[in-house]
């Protein structure tokens, strides 16, 4: 889970001449939440929010799942994304080899409900995580080494828990929507994404190797890179490097 906390120090972005707009996708945060989105409904109320703050045309950066949900922008909004970046994201499930087997025993059978009923599947999500909402900070402790070494960053550590217990405020349900979005089908393949999208890896996120393989060779003209010794968090050591990228 994930919220519009989740971003580099303000002066980062301001150094690269970067005017960095974050959001909350629906159920997280602030935002109401929306059930039975799709990964493809993002790309609507992006447009709705850079409407409102007058931007016409802007880089998408997406991060974990928050990655699909960048390449919904590429593919629906067209010649008004000027650039693709994302890092650490899964794939689809039914084109990624092995993704399937690869969900875990709990995941794998919401995932094959979700694909008959949503609804019931992110009832379910929601009910197995009531136990996290008391101390939302808990998701954070099981990553790789590199992702726990950074909660106890002066800078990084408040950043993240700051992130997810914003995220978790309004309860598990945005949580739930998004992990069915991400088990459904995306509206889209990973073939039809434009031309050009930069892709990272951290080397440390061995569930996510198969992902990012499949991603790096079928995202066309894709240009890839592996962080040797980060994890599934990596972009918060590679702010300036993602963020430059993106802007260029």
């Amino acid at each position: 889970p994930g919220s519009r906390l989740f971003a580099p120090p303000a002066d980062v972005p301001a150094s690269l001449g970067v005017r960095l707009i974050s959001f909350d996708r629906p159920g997280f945060g602030a935002s109401d939440r929306r059930e039975g989105r799709t990964v493809l409904d993002t790309a609507g109320d992006v447009t709705a929010l850079v409407d409102e703050v007058g931007v016409d045309r802007f880089a998408v950066l997406g991060v974990s799942a928050g990655g699909a949900h960048a390449l919904a922008c590429a593919v629906a909004l067209g010649d008004r994304v000027s650039a693709v970046a994302v890092a650490s994201m899964p794939g689809p499930l039914d084109e990624v080899p092995g993704g399937w087997d690869a969900l875990d025993r709990r995941q794998r059978p919401a995932a094959e409900v979700a694909r008959q009923e949503p609804a019931r599947a992110a009832r379910g999500v929601v009910r197995y995580t009531q136990r996290w909402l008391d101390d939302p900070t808990t998701f954070l402790g099981g990553g790789t080494p590199d992702d726990r070494a950074l909660l106890d960053e002066p800078v990084a550590g408040p950043m993240l828990a700051a992130d997810v217990t914003e995220a978790l405020r309004p309860g598990a349900g945005g949580m739930a929507d998004d992990l069915v979005a991400l088990w459904m089908e995306w509206g889209f393949r990973i073939a039809d994404v434009r031309s050009g999208v930069r892709l990272w890896h951290g080397a440390q996120d061995t569930r996510g190797e198969p992902d990012f393989r499949y991603l790096a060779a079928t995202l066309p003209g894709c240009r890839a890179e592996v962080w040797p010794d980060d994890g599934h968090l990596g972009v918060v050591r590679h702010w300036r490097e993602v963020l430059a990228v993106a802007a260029s």
